[in-house]
């Protein structure tokens, strides 16, 4: 079977990210390229399955001349491009790597869940290593204006979980939300944003209820803990 090969910019946090992953246990081959030159070079060479580009390794403009070119390209605009943009970017830098047409873009700072998120989006593959545990746990949660509404949490992981509730709300809104695992000794209160909804009238996913799919803001390092344990024991469990 081929190789599966991500070109990637030479970042110690990504490379981190990906070495923890399932990405190399499943074959994939990491390719590190030091700029816009090398990084087109590379997708030239390699035809990887992926292209992830770091703004602040590589520079604006070159990772964005290097995104336009793959993209204007025949043969290589198929490849999925990824863009990382650096933290406190400039207003319109995000609107500039759409504009240099890339597939898909993640701010600074980098966190493991969101990016992997967004690179298994471009490659339609599972993250089966975050799959989400059923469960049925009651809830709290609130709006920036503070007002409490309840549901309940019937998948988790530690990048999200499905919550259903008939309080809808767009998708990026900001929630804060507080649920107590089985077998934790304080509740878990996390900031989190609504990624996607199911719409009694028009559900995106049919096997689930009515409500909000939310992913995890940046938790601290307490509810990280927390979260770790419990998934852990659901690991074990199954």
């Amino acid at each position: 079977m081929p190789t599966k090969k991500i070109v990637l910019s030479n970042d110690a946090t990504l490379l981190e990210i990906l070495q923890n992953s399932f990405f190399l246990r499943e074959g994939f081959e990491l390719i590190l390229v030091r700029d816009g030159q090398t990084g087109f070079q590379a997708v030239e060479a390699e035809a990887p399955t992926l292209a992830v580009f770091d703004l602040a390794r590589l520079g604006n403009h070159q990772s964005l001349e290097c995104c336009r070119t793959i993209k204007q390209d025949p043969l290589l605009k198929a490849t999925p491009v990824l863009l990382i943009l650096p933290e406190n970017p400039l207003e319109d830098l995000a609107d500039a790597c759409w504009q240099a047409n890339c597939d898909a873009v993640v701010h600074r700072p980098l966190v493991a869940e969101r990016f992997l998120d967004a690179a298994c989006g471009l490659l339609g593959i599972s993250r089966r290593l975050a799959r989400r545990f059923p469960i049925d746990i009651q809830l709290t949660f609130q709006d920036m204006r503070h007002k409490i509404f309840h549901g309940r949490c019937v998948n988790l992981n530690a990048g999200g979980m499905f919550l259903a509730t008939e309080a809808l709300f767009p998708v990026n809104t900001q929630l804060m939300i507080e649920f107590h695992p089985p077998g934790l000794s304080c509740p878990v209160l996390v900031p989190a944003r609504v990624a996607w909804v199911n719409h009694p009238e028009w559900r995106k996913k049919c096997s689930m209820p009515c409500g909000l799919g939310v992913q995890f803001n940046t938790p601290n390092q307490k509810v990280k803990s927390a979260l770790r344990t419990f998934l852990e024991s659901m690991k074990t469990a199954v």
